[in-house]
């Protein structure tokens, strides 16, 4: 997979997400962003400010062309959470009913920027990000999609969350690897999952040695995968990177790793529980563009 563009994006709870909102769209995105829930909000701005810094990614694809893959650890327990809220006062809110799926973010892209390929979400927990990389290789490598939007997003303060979230998205813009380099960012070489109940070192290291390549490349990773995973990778060299915790840690390193031009790096994230990880080898050129 060849990345094309990307944009990352952390707002404050409490802040208003048209503040985000690239000059172009605001006018137009505005109004929908007030009944959308905050989840979708947060696919739909870190999106346009990805088309925005570079308006020729859809260029190469049509609508119904391009396939929508969202990553996400909670989804839409935030929305669910409030709507249960207001059934208990006895006045159940319909928009917020409208959003008590973890696919809403997909149908509110599919609608604002009119994308009518396939459409998958991935609940995964803290991997659910690079999984949805490799949904999205699966793809286009069938021939399924000619582009792919993947978006990673996560909503602060779910009650049940066991970490600490933000408001947080990463959105990036994919394609086949097809030997044009001019306008790419970076080449996703190969994505890898494993589960091993409880060991989350054991995980770890069995991705990581199925990524062909990786094994001399440095490895972005969070505190928490440098935690539990610390048996897998003590003797590789570590670039520790904070990033916002939930499924968009992963495209996040992700984003992280592309500044490192020319030598491939591996990214890889350990679930909260310890149970799964997940990785990927991602190779750079040495012109970054992304917001």
């Amino acid at each position: 997979m060849v990345i094309r563009g990307f944009a990352r994006l952390v707002v404050a709870p409490t802040e208003p997400l048209s503040t985000y909102l690239p000059d172009g769209s605001a006018a137009e995105l505005r109004a929908p962003l007030l009944r959308m829930d905050r989840l979708c909000g947060l696919s739909v701005v870190a999106v346009a400010r990805m088309l925005a810094e570079d308006s020729s990614l859809r260029s190469g694809a049509i609508g119904d062309e391009v396939a929508i893959v969202l990553g996400s650890a909670h989804g839409c327990h935030k929305t669910d959470e409030e709507y249960y809220r207001s059934y208990l006062q006895g006045q159940p809110s319909p928009r917020l009913f409208a959003y008590t799926l973890p696919s809403s973010p997909i149908g509110e892209l599919s609608i604002q920027y009119r994308l009518r390929g396939p459409g998958l979400t991935v609940t995964m927990g803290r991997t659910s990000g690079l999984c949805a990389l490799a949904e999205a290789d699966l793809l286009l490598a069938t021939h399924q999609a000619e582009a792919c939007l993947v978006v990673a997003v996560e909503v602060a303060q779910p009650v049940l969350s066991p970490v600490l979230l933000q408001d947080a998205a990463v959105a990036l813009w994919l394609t086949r690897d097809e030997g044009t380099r001019s306008s790419e960012l970076g080449t996703i070489e190969s994505v890898s999952d494993s589960f091993c109940a409880g060991r989350g070192s054991v995980a770890l290291g069995r991705v990581l040695s199925s990524l062909h390549g990786a094994s001399d490349s440095p490895i972005y990773c969070d505190e928490e995968t440098v935690r539990i995973g610390a048996a897998a990778l003590e003797h590789r060299t570590l670039q520790r990177q904070s990033a916002p915790a939930g499924a968009v840690s992963g495209l996040w390193l992700l984003t992280e790793a592309l500044h490192d031009a020319g030598e491939p790096s591996a990214v890889a994230v350990v679930d909260d529980a310890g149970h799964a990880a997940a990785a990927l080898l991602v190779r750079s050129p040495s012109v970054l563009r992304g917001v």
